[in-house]
């Protein structure tokens, strides 16, 4: 495969975009925009807390990837913080619930402001219908990776 090909291209920008993700200073980039002080873990739980509603440690530990021992420091920063609260699960009095505090949504508000600024700058010299169409097509390629990682490879079946 050459590297002009279609795929070669693709693959060699994931590998930028993905290394430019896991830089510290575009989090903190990001977190000066949204002036806040969360370090990058603790945005991912929150975001995930948001979105599984109240749930336990290990279901969020589970949706964000990571071990409920990587979790539970950075969740109890978040409950300090009163980002997050935590409640007893009425199913299971041993256990406890975290839920998305007003503060917390605000904050996820304020970091989603943020990335959005982020990407107009990114873009800026793509023209309207450009976007609208680089966003078309990033749809269509994450709904195929999502389909594709989520398949049974064919070596085995």
């Amino acid at each position: 495969m050459g590297e002009s090909e279609p795929e070669a291209r693709i693959e060699q920008a994931l590998i930028q975009l993905v290394r430019r993700a896991n830089d510290p200073r575009g989090n903190a980039n990001l977190k000066a925009r949204a002036r806040i002080d969360l370090d990058r873990a603790a945005s991912t739980l929150l975001l995930r807390i948001d979105e599984l509603g109240p749930a336990r440690l290990s279901d969020v530990a589970d949706a964000a990837g990571v071990d409920i021992s990587t979790a539970s420091r950075p969740v109890a920063r978040l409950v300090d913080d009163g980002y997050v609260e935590r409640r007893a699960d009425p199913a299971d009095a041993r256990a406890s619930l975290l839920r998305c505090t007003t503060s917390g949504r605000a904050v996820l508000r304020r970091l989603g402001a943020a990335r959005r600024a982020w990407l107009r700058d990114v873009l800026v010299d793509f023209d309207d219908d450009e976007r609208a169409r680089f966003a078309e097509l990033f749809d269509r390629f994450v709904e195929s990776v999502v389909i594709t990682s989520e398949a049974t490879p064919p070596e085995a079946r």
